[in-house]
């Protein structure tokens, strides 16, 4: 592994502080030892991490004006004709994804319980079903019901069995291990089932998902699920953690000169023995580490520079993995006109995953007026398509759904937020799927570092589980660690580095050609 060259340190003042080096913030606002691309949980995690070990001297570039990433909050307000209040929903994660599992307590869910967030326990049990060729409602307790989810879950036992043996090799997609296992869906009503089993979870069906590994982590943190309620927004648990370390003026608001907001990246120049990044409005960054955050999506849009180019394995890696997107739309109304108190309703479509999830908030909040809100989910294909056409045209195609369960007298919304991820230069998708034919050996390209001084991490790069709020959490706090643990050896990695191998990037002739060499960060 090369040498750190200090050719770009920002001046550094040395504090011998419980055995540690504490690096003070540099003088020059756009230098700094450590940078940080991306204000997301990963991002805020890894500068946790730095502050922590005495690390100060790092900045923290945000490409939008706000910290949070891709926990987004918007506000649901009444219509004219009704006194009711706002409500604060979540267009990206809404739920906290387990509590405790293999590792210990969910971090997520720590995090949560110390900043006072405001949840509710959902019951994916709690279940009625709109049969569209029909019309009619059934419940959990239907036989069809009973004996499409017994099939399923049987399927699921088998290739649990098999996933635990090692038997399935990456090529294997869920789909095929399903129909193997004995589950072939045939109705509207399996199709919504496994719609809700499989895509509701993994943003994608299971055609493009890795029996193997989608499998091996499913309830790492068990499968207590909780929706987050908090008027603050599910993005204040990271503004929560960011503010016990970042300054903040005397209205609580963090005013840390570290954390630099609306400055887009385009360019990660590496070449030097320094790291030089620059924003799409001019401006310069230099540091001897960049911690690269961004979403896959991101990453494969190939809207980012990088100099030299990624190491080609590393490029075909990100490539190759998969970004889902999931779109929650919220749907606001005078009255409830829907007439279960369930807390899902799912609607079997004729056609695969057409708005077939609602979940009913009027359920958990005692059919409080404020809350006669509906969240409609779609995933994969139809969210592109709701993010090319207008929100008219997208309610329009929600309300015919709605009026085929409840009949043709029910109102409209009185307001209604529908997010964009795929479309969003920021993100290019909501989180990543393991899908098949991706190998161990392929993640650990993707997730490798750079020279030793290009580290990249997010919620796809941590080897416990993909696509979670936790993950993210892990992958930073991984990040920082190596990175702390490299300048507290020397330049040199420690055995302890978790997670991570490095790239080596060899330019020889002129002409960029990547070289790989895995070292002891792993």
């Amino acid at each position: 592994m090369p040498l750190f060259s200090w050719r770009y340190l920002a001046t550094i003042h040395l504090l011998l502080s419980w055995d540690l080096l504490v690096f003070r913030v540099s003088a020059n606002p756009s230098k700094s030892k450590v940078l940080i691309l991306g204000a997301g949980m990963s991002g805020i995690k890894a500068a946790d991490v730095l502050q922590s070990q005495g690390i100060r001297d790092f900045i923290i570039v945000e490409g939008s004006n706000r910290i949070g990433g891709r926990l987004l909050p918007a506000t649901l307000r009444s219509g004219h004709t009704v006194n009711v209040g706002a409500q604060t929903v979540n267009q990206g994660g809404n739920w906290i994804s387990g509590t405790d599992g293999t590792y210990g307590e969910n971090p997520v869910w720590t995090l949560a319980k110390s900043c006072n967030l405001s949840t509710i326990t959902s019951n994916f049990d709690d279940n009625v079903y709109f049969i569209e060729h029909n019309g009619t409602f059934v419940n959990q307790s239907w036989p069809a019901v009973e004996k499409a989810w017994k099939s399923l879950d049987g399927a699921e036992a088998v290739i649990a069995g098999k996933v635990e043996r090692k038997k399935y090799p990456p090529s294997v997609s869920l789909r095929q291990a399903l129909y193997d296992a004995g589950w072939h869906p045939t109705t509207a009503l399996d199709n919504a089932i496994e719609w809700y089993d499989y895509d509701f979870d993994y943003g994608q069906p299971p055609d493009n998902t890795s029996a193997r590994y989608s499998q091996l982590y499913s309830y790492f943190w068990g499968d207590t699920e909780h929706m987050v309620v908090d008027e603050r927004g599910y993005n204040y648990v990271i503004e929560y953690l960011a503010m016990t370390f970042l300054s903040q003026n005397a209205t609580g608001h963090i005013n840390d000169t570290r954390l630099h907001l609306n400055a887009v990246v385009r360019e990660i120049d590496y070449t030097g023995s320094g790291i030089q990044v620059t924003t799409t409005s001019g401006e310069v960054y230099t540091s001897d580490y960049v911690i690269c955050t961004f979403s896959i999506g991101v990453l494969q849009k190939g809207n980012l520079t990088f100099r030299p180019p990624l190491p080609q394995r590393k490029v075909d890696a990100i490539g190759k993995f998969h970004m889902a997107v999931y779109t929650s739309i919220f749907l606001k109304f005078e009255r409830k006109f829907w007439p279960f108190d369930n807390q899902n309703i799912l609607f079997a479509s004729d056609r695969r995953g057409y708005f077939t999830y609602h979940f009913n908030f009027a359920a958990v909040f005692d059919n409080n007026p404020n809350w006669y809100v509906l969240l409609v989910t779609v995933t994969d294909e139809l969210s592109k398509q709701v993010e090319k056409q207008t929100e008219k045209e997208t309610v329009s195609q929600v309300m015919d759904v709605l009026r085929k369960m409840y009949g043709p007298d029910i109102p409209s919304p009185v307001d209604v937020v529908i997010p964009v991820w795929y479309n969003n230069p920021l993100f290019h998708g909501s989180y990543s799927n393991w899908p098949n034919n991706f190998t161990w050996e392929q993640f650990e390209d993707m997730t490798a570092s750079v020279d030793g001084r290009l580290y990249f991490a997010g919620e796809a790069l941590t080897n416990t589980t993909v696509g979670y709020l936790q993950s993210a959490y892990l992958s930073g706090e991984a990040t920082g660690r190596c990175i702390s643990g490299v300048e507290m050896n020397n330049g040199r990695l420690k055995e302890n580095c978790p997670g991570r191998s490095t790239l080596l990037h060899v330019v020889r002739l002129s002409t960029h050609r990547s070289y790989m060499q895995f070292s002891a960060c792993s």
